[in-house]
């Protein structure tokens, strides 16, 4: 049928629809009553046909299979290349959608309706993307190019995030910089996160996944997540398909840390406040800078304690200060998880110094599990934490940690206001044991010693009958980008705030997870680069590819004491 035939024979029946819906209500709204709709609408006629060559008309025509919001239809359709501004004409659940620019000649253009769309019933969003090709020459670009992507958290979902395509011919692709620049073609991800784009011409791509809160098909790093690939995409005329692409969104943090607040314990402690997490390592005492603000002279530093676990806070141990006596703290070398150095415009704050000297006893603040906690893994990491940086004293006489039988031989570490705790063997399952810690025994740097009691907290381990195991291999093929240790996780799919086990190996080969809980699971490799024991993300900009990962097709099924074996794990 010729693309004027069609366009007649499709306004004829609109024209028929639209009458009978005046004839019989007075506005265009859906019928009401019947049974719930559980439906996603779907894209059920389009003009010009799928595929048409030689098209030279300026307008396109939707029908659905049902009434849609049109807001959401206006803000969902993306055609690459670009034709400029869109008008849109409804009619009933048909809209005609006109452009404002003059097509190109011999050009393949790609008209995508993204799962934004949603019904006026119940709001159900499409189920994917729609694709529409027609080309003004006389043939349709063959190359495509598909794949995953998944949420930063496990169980976020991933509808409807912005797939970004660049072509890289005739370009720096070190100048490319997604926050300014729009991309050649443009899909969105479904309920899945499968992301499909159809019909690109031949050559090389970056692909970016956005979560475009603005809508304005642009990367604003400050609030869109965002996914890069492990390698840019090449489509030739003999391999025009990339398939199997994963990608994993993460938030690029611009924001370098500041310091926000110091506090006055007494005469010799102060305790900084910042915007977020740094990194421990950088704490020497080198790192705080204390002087005068009246003549500069320098105020001693003693000692640098991050509080845990947040690391949020730091303790500093002073030299005596003098009460009203004004000073300026600098901070300096002190970084967050991913390396942005203190912000030069919040590294400093004054304060006036506390006269009040150090007559408060140390104490317990916590440790990493609330009394009576049940179903505690049977290898646990154990943590107490202290109201201030204390000195190390014998821990034996400190901690007592015992099953119904008696003491349990442990190992401990000092982390200048918390101890660290691990059993030297695995604990007994579906046991109850008891941590006590006696306080008397607390000293902190001006000789206070804790309050003369014992503070006690049990916590049940897991039945081990509920355990499981999965054993498999994991291959990886690729001849390069394949420094650093293969670590795999397996997650929880059911509790979401059960920690993921995680075990690495050297290279492909077997791998073993003992000792998981009954449930359901999500197996995921990557390859670490940097061997941080993190999986990085890469950089959209300046760009930087993301280290190599796969996730297991299925998700797997343990059952209590029947191990999963012969498991395969793929990393791309």
């Amino acid at each position: 049928m010729k693309p004027s035939t069609m366009r007649t024979l499709i306004c004829n029946v609109s024209r028929c629809i639209a009458a009978t819906l005046l004839l019989s209500c007075a506005g265009q709204v859906p019928p009401g009553g019947g049974p719930e709709d559980f439906e996603p609408p779907e894209i059920v006629s389009v003009y010009p046909a799928p595929f048409t060559t030689s098209y030279d008309d300026t307008k396109i025509v939707l029908e659905f299979s049902e009434y849609v919001n049109r807001p959401s239809v206006n803000e969902s359709i993306f055609i690459s290349p670009a034709v400029g501004s869109l008008e849109f004409d409804w009619s009933g659940k048909e809209v005609e959608i006109s452009f404002s620019q003059v097509l190109r000649k011999n050009t393949t253009y790609v008209v995508n309706v993204g799962t934004d769309v949603k019904d006026t019933r119940r709001g159900n969003r499409m189920a994917q993307a729609f694709a529409l090709a027609f080309s003004t020459g006389d043939s349709i670009d063959r190359g495509a190019i598909e794949g995953m992507v998944y949420p930063s958290v496990a169980g976020k979902p991933v509808t409807g995030v912005m797939m970004f395509a660049y072509k890289l011919d005739g370009m720096d692709p070190d100048t490319l910089d997604p926050s300014t620049l729009q991309p050649d073609y443009i899909t969105q991800t479904g309920q899945d996160g499968r992301f499909f784009f159809r019909h690109v011409s031949i050559g090389p791509y970056r692909v970016f996944a956005v979560r475009d809160e603005y809508r304005d098909l642009l990367y604003d790093p400050e609030t869109d997540e965002y996914a890069v690939l492990q390698n840019d995409v090449m489509l030739t005329e003999t391999d025009t398909l990339a398939a199997g692409l994963v990608m994993r969104l993460a938030r690029q943090d611009t924001t370098a840390p500041r310091l926000v607040e110091i506090r006055t314990v007494h005469q010799s402690l102060l305790t900084l406040g910042f915007s977020e997490g740094l990194d421990s390592a950088c704490a020497t005492n080198q790192a705080v800078q204390i002087v005068d603000t009246s003549d500069g002279s320098a105020l001693g530093v003693r000692s640098l304690v991050f509080k845990l676990p947040q690391r949020k806070e730091l303790f500093v141990l002073t030299d005596r200060q003098e009460g009203g006596k004004g000073y300026r703290t600098i901070v300096s070398g002190l970084r967050d998880s991913v390396g942005l150095p203190i912000s030069p415009i919040a590294d400093r704050l004054t304060f006036e110094g506390s006269g009040i000297a150090d007559t408060v006893r140390p104490a317990l603040s916590g440790l990493t599990f609330a009394d009576s906690t049940k179903n505690m893994e049977i290898d646990p990491v154990l943590f107490v934490y202290f109201s201030e940086p204390v000195t190390e004293v014998g821990w034996e006489l400190l901690v007592q940690f015992r099953d119904t039988v008696g003491p349990v031989s442990f190992k401990a570490r000092w982390l200048g206001h918390a101890l660290e705790l691990r059993p030297r063997n695995l604990l007994t399952g579906n046991m109850w044991y008891t941590v006590s810690v006696n306080t008397g025994i607390l000293l902190d740097f001006a000789g206070n010693k804790g309050k003369d009691t014992v503070l006690s907290y049990r916590f049940q381990t897991i039945d081990t009958e509920r355990l499981s195991g999965i054993e498999g291999i994991v291959v990886d093929r690729a001849e390069s980008d394949t420094s650093g240790l293969i670590v795999l996780t397996a997650r929880d799919a059911d509790r979401k705030s059960a920690i993921p086990r995680q075990v690495s190996v050297a290279r492909s080969g077997p791998f073993v997870f003992d000792r998981l809980l009954e449930g359901r699971y999500v197996l995921e490799a990557f390859r670490d680069r940097n061997n941080n024991g993190m999986y990085d993300a890469g950089s959209a900009r300046p760009f930087s590819v993301s280290e190599r990962f796969t996730v297991h097709a299925d998700t797997l099924r343990l059952r209590a004491r029947w191990p999963i074996e012969g498991v395969v794990l793929q990393l791309r």
